[in-house]
């Protein structure tokens, strides 16, 4: 008898023994299966990097929607912003709109993905003309968002009709002219009003420009981004500034009296691109952000929204009549033929940099 009450004990420390571990392995199944779970609904997150308002937020919405991801959307003013972050390794972004010289700024120093067109079909879409520009000879690196201008937009009920650049510099209008706080835009239309080319990398050209824009101050109001550029003129704050012609409308639409030139020594035109940065970690997911933005319709919206020209073909008759007609929009081709498109200096941008500190320390 007591024999089998001890057989009897020992079967139920074997039973409870076997539970447990059961119950252990059931534990861990759950606890993986709960993991797994975890894993499949969490979101991928881009990080995209762009100027303020220069995109319709609508598009983002649905492009996450879409694929099923988070886009982490930040803006910078410059250009020169994400650059440093990138160089110095304090951000990394997945996609960059990068201006034209940017675009060949990073391609020379090796900070740029070359795009694998089956990834991004829609590259096929971009305009003929708008592809193997000075900035991205092979169109391996960037693919084109839109297109803008820099020209000059006066209030019409404040000052007389202009036609050049020459008129940022008159006298008469002292303490009235507004300027872009931007020292490679700023020192381009020095060198195009002071009648050279703005690729020049000539010591003595930039110091000539720096020279114009030192000798300009006295008659300058203040310095400003893009956005305080429009804020002012819906204001009346300004009456002559040099601004990006998008801006310019953005400002006609709450300010009826802003009239938009583009003066008569030549425009200075700006493509703004999508670019991959080495750095990004997340590859796939940029490529499908490119290709989604550079649909027609999706094209059509955005360039609606923040009032430049579209490169996609297709987009332009998607676009508002005011704007698909618009010659500040889609200039003719005889204006864009004189205009000029920036490309990056190489070694002499410091010393362009330099000539912009001390111009703004005057």
């Amino acid at each position: 008898m007591k024999k089998f009450k001890n057989l009897l004990a020992l079967l139920l420390v074997l039973v409870t023994a076997v539970s447990f571990t059961a119950c252990g392995k059931t534990d861990k199944k759950e606890e993986k299966k709960e993991e797994k779970t975890e894993q499949s609904t969490e979101k991928k997150v881009l990080n995209v990097t762009n100027t303020d308002l220069f995109i319709d937020p609508e598009t983002i919405k649905e492009f996450e929607k879409e694929y099923n991801c988070k886009v982490n959307y930040t803006f910078f003013e410059e250009n020169e912003e994400y650059y440093t972050k990138l160089k110095s390794g304090a951000e990394k972004y997945d996609v960059i709109v990068a201006s034209d010289y940017m675009v060949d700024t990073m391609i020379k120093e090796n900070m740029l993905e070359k795009l694998d067109k089956n990834k991004i079909p829609n590259m096929d879409k971009v305009k003929k003309e708008y592809r193997n520009l000075v900035f991205d000879p092979t169109s391996e690196y960037s693919v084109p968002y839109t297109i803008g201008n820099i020209g000059i937009a006066y209030d019409k009920s404040k000052q007389e009709k202009v036609d050049s650049w020459a008129d940022l510099w008159d006298k008469k209008n002292k303490g009235e002219v507004v300027m872009l706080d931007g020292s490679r835009f700023t020192m381009a239309i020095a060198m195009i009003k002071e009648g050279i080319d703005p690729n020049s990398t000539k010591v003595e050209d930039i110091e000539k420009a720096k020279n114009s824009l030192i000798a300009q101050k006295k008659i300058v109001k203040n310095y400003v981004g893009d956005d305080q550029a429009k804020d002012n003129l819906i204001s009346g704050d300004s009456k002559l500034t040099c601004i990006w012609g998008g801006e310019a409308l953005l400002a006609k639409d709450e300010n009826k009296n802003v009239e938009f030139v583009f003066p008569k020594e030549g425009a200075i035109f700006i493509f703004d691109n999508w670019v991959i940065p080495k750095v990004s970690e997340n590859k796939e997911l940029a490529a499908k952000f490119i290709d989604f933005m550079s649909r027609p319709e999706i094209s059509a919206r955005n360039c609606n929204f923040v009032k430049y020209g579209s490169p996609i073909d297709g987009a332009r008759e998607l676009m508002d009549e005011n704007l698909k007609n618009s010659d500040i929009v889609f200039p003719k081709k005889e204006v864009f033929k004189k205009g000029y498109i920036l490309k990056d200096l190489g070694e002499s941008n410091e010393k362009l940099q330099d000539a912009w500190t001390e111009i703004k320390a005057k």
